[in-house]
């Protein structure tokens, strides 16, 4: 019976605890330091390398892309990568953005990162909970356009309790993965190259006037060489004790990159046309 619903290479009628107990002991007679060390160094020969070369072309992939007029997320995540601190804490809430320039992970000398997909909108006060919990260290916040529309006041919070936080707006005027999703189904959207709901143009959002209504200074970046001094000032700004946001114009990636179409509506030429009706 036991091995009806699962193969099993050894079954065994016991306590389950005592069990496991009794193997633990048996694998650890088997793990000598010598044993494992030699398996480490085997295993590491195999995949050092293949990492090394993932990672070589990956970032060989990404550098095509630096000098393009307007700012690739490769670029912007280079830069960040050169500017913040080798033990910052990276907050991410941008679902399309790039990360092949960090080094993160527990150790003194890597980023952390943190970050949450399926649901919009914690971004900011992640990164405001961040900083108060680690007061020492450099909290960057990574988000999208899309993403800061649900939870953009928050920067008063920041700006009133002076939360030094580096807000780095991914401004691509577009929930890009909302897009992406329409552009993988091709249906009738693709068909006519109108995605509903997923341009966030015209009116444009300018996030560094929408910090700076609620106390946060900022400024916006449309160029790639002037990504390395928006940084240098505002993480200037973040060891003064003071939050900063950046509002950097990337680049739409993937199907339906080039569409522009929204639905064009005026309630206000819809109103005129009744009330001249009415008269």
């Amino acid at each position: 019976n036991m091995g009806r619903t699962q193969p099993l290479d050894l079954a065994i009628v016991a306590d389950c605890g005592e069990t496991i107990r009794s193997l633990i002991d048996s694998v650890k007679a088997m793990a000598t330091s010598d044993r494992l060390a030699r398996i480490r160094q085997e295993r590491l020969g195999v995949i050092e390398p293949a990492v090394l070369r993932r990672t070589n072309a990956i970032k060989n992939a990404a550098q095509r892309n630096f000098e393009n007029s307007m700012i690739h997320p490769d670029r912007l995540d280079y830069e960040i990568g050169q500017a913040a601190d080798l033990n910052a804490i990276i907050v991410e809430e941008n679902f399309t953005g790039r990360q092949n320039f960090q080094s993160y992970g527990y150790r003194d000398n890597e980023k952390l990162l943190l970050t949450k997909a399926g649901s919009l909108g914690w971004g900011v006060g992640a990164a405001a909970g961040a900083q108060i919990a680690a007061p020492g260290r450099q909290v960057i916040l990574n988000i999208g356009d899309g993403a800061t529309m649900y939870s953009s006041s928050g920067f008063w919070t920041m700006g009133r309790y002076e939360i030094p936080v580096l807000t780095i707006v991914w401004n691509n005027k577009n929930y890009q993965m909302v897009r992406s999703a329409y552009y993988r189904y091709k249906g009738r959207m693709v068909d006519a190259d109108q995605f509903h709901g997923a341009y966030l143009g015209d009116p444009d959002i300018d996030f560094a006037k929408l910090a700076e209504a609620q106390g946060v200074s900022g400024e916006r970046v449309t160029s790639p060489s002037d990504l390395p001094a928006a940084l240098k000032r505002g993480l200037a700004a973040t060891r003064d004790g003071k939050p900063y946001l950046l509002d950097v114009a990337v680049s739409r990636l993937g199907g339906g990159a080039s569409s522009t179409w929204h639905h064009k509506y005026s309630v206000g030429a819809s109103a005129r046309s009744m009330s001249q009706d009415e008269d």
